[in-house]
């Protein structure tokens, strides 16, 4: 049986080794647009293939902050104590 859930988890934990780092601060949206750009199936959020929502990530985010013992987001959807990588983006605006 396919597990949707696990799945996105393990991708959401390989983007985050891969493309978020400790220290300063960054907001929820950074993020998920980050992911998109990562993983090329999931840039079209209304894809029927690989059907994923912003709040979907948003909450893959917000799981993988708390297993990494960070406090939760500020009431303005930023994170604290991560960012993106942006030296790892290759597609990032710079």
């Amino acid at each position: 049986e396919y597990d949707r859930e696990g799945d996105l988890i393990q991708e959401f934990e390989a983007f985050a080794e891969k493309r978020l780092i400790a220290g300063g601060n960054c907001h929820r949206r950074e993020v998920v647009g980050a992911f998109r750009r990562f993983y090329a199936k999931y840039r079209d959020p209304e894809s029927e293939e690989y059907p994923l929502t912003d709040l979907e990530i948003e909450q893959l985010l917000r799981y993988w902050n708390r297993k990494q013992g960070n406090t939760d987001v500020t009431n303005a959807g930023f994170y604290q104590g991560i960012q993106i990588n942006t030296e790892a983006d290759a597609f990032a605006a710079r």
